[in-house]
Parts: C-alpha cells; structure tokens; sequence
C-alpha cells in the first residue's frame, strides 16, 4: 500500500491550468500501465483544447464547468465524468466567478 496527501507545491501548469501527475510521485518499484492527474481551474479558466492517443477520462469532484469534445458541449459539474475517445478535441472551462473547478484525469492506451 502507498498513501501520500496532495502537496499542492508540487502542482504545475500543463494545457493552461495547474495539475499535479500523481503517478510521478509513486516509490520506485511501481508502475501502473494508466496515468493520473488532479486538474484545478481557477473561476473562468479553460483547459487548452487537445487531443492525444490515449483514452482519457474526467471525474469532476468539485466546481461546475463546460466539458467540450468534438464541438460537443455539456454541463458539468461535481461527481460528472467525461469520457474522451483518442485523437478527440476535447476542453473544459470554468464557469464559475468565485470557485475553483477540480477534477481527476484518469488517461490509457
């Protein structure tokens, strides 16, 4: 078993918005075949639309937004997942004035 609490010092700005890889952070040894990350966007903050080779999937645990994937747009907001196919474009903004969005990216060939 390993646990670690959330050191936000360690969380970095990757498609415009601070996230922390979490699997970076596992003890030598271990190594999923998945990546992991917690996202957070600011009120009114956007993630750079993208796409890449990977499934990816969102878990929204805190906040409300806009998910968009090839054009599609739906509301989200907490325990909301978004499932992106690979090679789709997919975003998702802030809509909030006042809070932050957070969320957990899970991501697989």
């Amino acid at each position: 078993m390993y646990t670690t609490q959330l050191d936000h010092s360690l969380m970095r700005t990757e498609y415009g918005v601070l996230v922390w890889r979490l699997l970076e952070h596992l003890p030598e040894g271990l190594s999923p075949t998945f990546g992991a990350s917690v996202v957070e966007l600011a009120p009114g903050d956007a993630v750079d639309p993208h796409d890449h080779q990977e499934h990816e999937l969102w878990l929204l645990i805190s906040g409300r937004g806009e998910c968009e994937v090839d054009g599609q747009v739906r509301d989200v907001g907490e325990t909301t997942l978004c499932y992106m196919s690979p090679h789709q474009t997919h975003t998702i903004r802030n809509i909030s004035q006042d809070s932050t969005l957070k969320f957990i990216s899970i991501w697989w060939d």
